[in-house]
């Protein structure tokens, strides 16, 4: 496999799925406060997990045999 740069293979961050944080008006604003910082927490897991799975797939590519 040829190297490409990072622009090549991964141009914007439209290719990341990550849900959307969807308010509930009918609970109250301390419910929707904790229910908003566990998506976060779920948001920034996932992103990092992600990084670290792409850093692997990279230093695989660039292990010499």
């Amino acid at each position: 496999m040829g190297a490409t740069s990072m622009n090549e293979s991964y141009d914007g961050h439209a290719w990341i799925k990550v849900p959307r944080y969807a308010m509930d008006e009918s609970k109250s604003w301390e419910e929707r406060y904790r229910e908003l910082e566990q998506h976060h927490i779920a948001e920034t897991t996932f992103l990092i997990e992600k990084v670290r799975e792409l850093a692997a797939r990279m230093n695989e590519r660039n292990t010499p045999p």
